[in-house]
């Protein structure tokens, strides 16, 4: 029997039987740079995400997640766990980020008797299992980087197989990567010296690049020009 008529036979039985499997789009959220979502097509939902860089100087990890936060606002309700109490209000809305819709959680502003760190990743858990946010993001580019270091993997597996199942995108904001093959992408910030006009920041170039992309894809770099809208937020990066 011919290869074609067998095919169609079973075909006939089951019309579905040679149809190429396509996994359902996840939903992405866009960062507000355009050449990094045309990189990467935002930030995925249903899914873990790295935001990495470097702790001294400014390395444009906070500026990406002002953008993101401030593009989220506009249509989901959003959470900021902010482990190390470094966030900056006036940068926010600066930025462009709708308050009404972000709950901002400052870790060691409460009389739990928690360290900062293990209080974030409690509130995040909280929060996800919530399934009432379109985006969480977790900042832990305060933290010292021995401490992030001792988090064991089955923490960051667990955040990455919860969020499977939920709506939101989970972000942590990090001076380096720590979830290995748990993220479903990574990005690294890395920017050059700003240029000033008198005293104000007028452009800060800033250079992303993926470490781990959805899909496989490979590595590259995009550019990106942050211009006056984001002056303002280099200054906690």
């Amino acid at each position: 029997m011919q290869a074609a008529t067998l095919r169609a036979q079973i075909e006939q039985k089951i019309p579905t039987a040679f149809r190429l499997y396509r996994r359902a789009a996840q939903g992405t959220i866009s960062t507000g740079i355009a050449s990094l979502d045309r990189a990467v097509e935002g930030i995925p939902r249903h899914a873990l995400t790295e935001i990495c860089g470097r702790s001294f100087g400014s390395s444009g990890k906070s500026s990406i997640l002002l953008s993101l936060l401030a593009q989220a606002t506009r249509e989901h309700f959003c959470a900021l766990v902010d482990a190390g109490d470094g966030f900056d209000p006036a940068s926010g809305q600066a930025a462009g980020i709708y308050f009404p819709r972000l709950l901002w959680v400052r870790c060691g502003k409460t009389k739990v008797k928690l360290p900062p760190l293990e209080q974030a990743f409690k509130v995040a858990d909280i929060l996800l299992q919530s399934n009432g946010f379109g985006l969480i993001a977790v900042d832990l580019s305060a933290m010292p980087e021995r401490v992030v270091r001792k988090v064991p993997l089955s923490s960051w597996f667990r955040f990455s197989r919860v969020v499977e199942k939920q709506s939101c995108a989970l972000v942590f904001v990090e001076q380096e990567p720590h979830a290995t093959s748990c993220a479903g992408l990574v990005l690294r910030a890395t920017a050059d010296a700003p240029l000033f006009s008198g005293k104000l920041v007028t452009q800060v170039n800033l250079k992303v690049e993926v470490a781990r992309g959805r899909g496989k894809k490979p590595v590259c770099s995009e550019h990106s020009a942050l211009c006056s809208d984001f002056s303002l937020q280099t200054q906690w990066a």
